[in-house]
Parts: structure tokens; sequence; C-alpha cells
């Protein structure tokens, strides 16, 4: 007789239903042999979604009652309901993002967002405690959370944030006479934004042209007004691109790419941000801000690692590539090799099989 294959449900109840994050976490759970996914994903935007889906949680309990239960990226705001639907079975807590230390260490919300954070703190603890498991992106936020939650490292998982790979194409970028180079992203503080426009000042009077695309509220209007105080005419900025216009013809098109972080916050220091795996995936060459997580980039063969709050570092990495053009391609062909032996969904899903089978 065949073995029961191990019913897990991924909850997930998140603004944007198609965060990186919860798309390669759900893909990483539907490589695993024996395993069967459950859904208890929201699918609308609004605050509709916290009742959609903890009425899809409770139907999953009563309907498949699931041996396992995972609850993706920004769960903090349903834990208590979601542990009490799933009392008595293992909750896989995905503590990507650590909401109290956001606020406090690197600056959201002000002198109010710090003291909001200080007093979310009890909150984030106790949902911890009451995980079965705990996930987090990197080998550094993990030795983070242990230390700052006094949560056991043995019961944190280190699965990386990988990328959407449907859809990603390889393709090299029409050769012109200037050197292209894109960012993408929402301008928290550990993007450096300030850094970022600083270093494309210095390499004003260079054939290099940057696309930047992002930003919304507070982090929007001070990059505008940096934007407008440099004046820097090498830059072109839009607020947004469609994920998919960004996948299919944006990256392709960019002849190098920005991961980052460049804005060496204490954030910054623990992270491989989901943007770097994206270029990475396509075999772009990547600019990385240099953090101490052992994941084999070496610099100037599988990417361009950069000191971290350093315009003028950054600005000696556009001009490397500038002068080395020939050499980009090679470098994110070893990136994209990196991607598929590390980060790619199968080897995302060889990292999260010993969890769901530690508490199954």
């Amino acid at each position: 007789m065949a073995e029961r294959p191990l019913k897990v449900c991924h909850v997930v109840c998140y603004r944007d239903p198609r965060y990186v994050r919860t798309r390669t976490l759900r893909a990483a759970l539907e490589t695993i042999d024996g395993v069967r996914v459950i859904d208890a994903a929201n699918s609308n935007r609004g605050l509709s979604r916290y009742l959609e889906t903890l009425w899809k949680l409770l139907a999953a309990r009563l309907r498949e009652n699931p041996d396992v239960y995972v609850l993706g990226f920004r769960g903090h705001e349903i834990f208590p309901l979601v542990r009490l639907l799933t009392a008595g079975k293992p909750l896989i807590f995905d503590e990507f993002l650590s909401p109290s230390d956001a606020l406090v260490s690197e600056g959201k919300g002000g002198a109010l967002g710090r003291i909001v954070g200080l007093a979310l703190y009890p909150f984030e603890w106790l949902c911890l405690k009451l995980s079965a498991r705990i996930l987090t992106d990197t080998e550094l936020h993990r030795d983070f959370i242990a230390r700052r939650f006094r949560v056991s490292r043995e019961i944190i998982d280190v699965v990386y944030v990988g990328a959407v790979e449907s859809g990603a194409r390889s393709a090299g970028a029409e050769i012109d006479s200037q050197l292209h180079v894109l960012f993408d992203g929402t301008f928290l503080p550990l993007h450096g934004m300030d850094v970022l426009l600083h270093a494309c000042k210095l390499v004003e009077d260079r054939p290099i042209r940057f696309r930047i695309i992002g930003g919304s509220g507070k982090a929007l209007e001070a990059f505008t007004a940096l934007l407008d105080a440099l004046a820097p005419g090498n830059v072109e900025h839009d607020t947004w691109v469609e994920f998919d216009e960004l996948q299919s013809s944006v990256i392709p098109s960019a002849d190098l790419c920005l991961g980052g972080p460049f804005g060496g916050t204490p954030q910054a220091r623990r992270v491989i941000t989901g943007k770097t795996f994206q270029f990475l995936v396509q075999g772009k060459p990547t600019v990385i801000g240099r953090v101490e997580e052992p994941v084999a980039f070496e610099d100037k063969r599988n990417c361009l690692l950069v000191d971290q709050a350093d315009a003028a570092s950054l600005a000696a990495v556009f001009e490397w590539a500038l002068e080395h053009r020939d050499e980009l391609p090679d470098i994110g062909l070893a990136g994209q090799q990196l991607f598929n032996e590390r980060f790619s969904t199968a080897a995302l899903g060889r990292q999260l099989e010993p969890v769901l089978r530690a508490v199954s």
C-alpha cells in the first residue's frame, strides 16, 4: 500500500498575494516528494483578506485535517487566530522579516515607529515561542533571531528567498555605446537609495545610464528630493513596472543589475535581497552589497561585490563594469549557475523537506 502523502497547509495573509517570498516558498513545497500542499492563501488585497484566509484555513482544517501548517510572510498579523485554528498540529512560522526590529533598527515610521516596535517585541517573541519551527532567509538572520528573541538556534531553519523562475529569460542586452544599469526595489532604508544616487552622480560624465524603478510614500519623497538636488543627468526613474514586464523585457535589456543592499543598515548586513536572486536566475551580472553569508559569492567571478554605505566604492564598480564589458556575460552565467545549485526552486525544496519531516 502506498504511503499516505504528508498534507501541508500553506497559510498566507499579505496585501500582495504574488509577493516573491510567498510564491517561491509555495513552489518549493510543491517540489517535495510525498507532500500534498493545501492552499489557505488570500487572493484579495484589502481588509477582506483576513476573513478570506481564516475561512480557507478553517475549511482546510475541517475537510483535510492537514498534518503540518506553514504560516507565510507577515503571518504575525493573524498568528493568534491561526495558532488557535491549528491547535494540536505543528505550525512552522516564516520569520522572513522581524516587524519589531524593522521599526526599531531600520527607522521605519520614525520615533513613533520605534515606540510601536518596542511594544511589538513581546508579541513577536510569543509567536516564535508558540511555533514548532521557524523559517528565515539567511544564516545571519538565523543568528540574529536566536540572539534577539532568545530562541534556540536549533529550531530555526534557513530557506533562501530564491526567485520566480517561470517566465524568466536568459537573454543578453543589445550592446551599444552606453552601459545600461537597472535597479528595482521599494526604496527601504536597507536599499541605500541615497548611496546609489550619489554613486550615479560620481559617474555622470561616463557613458552609463541608470534606470531606477520603485518607491512610494515618504521613501519616494526623500528619493525624489535628493534626485532633484543632485540632478544627475544619467538617471531615469519610474515608480512602477509590472512584474511580468520586468521579467520579460526590462531585466533582459540591462547590461548590469543592482541587487544591493547598499544601505549599510543592520538589516542590510543580514540579507540577500530578492531582486538579487531575480537577476541571477536570468544570468545577469549583478552588483551585490557585501554580507557575511556563506553562499559562495565571488567578486568578478559570479557577481560584483561592493562595500555597503559607500558611494565611491559603488561608483568604482560601475567604472570597472564599463571598462570590462566583455567579461560581464561570463560573470552573469556563473551567477546563474550558482543560483541553479543553491537557490533554485528545487534547492529550496531540499532545504524545506527536513523541516517538514522534523515536525511530522
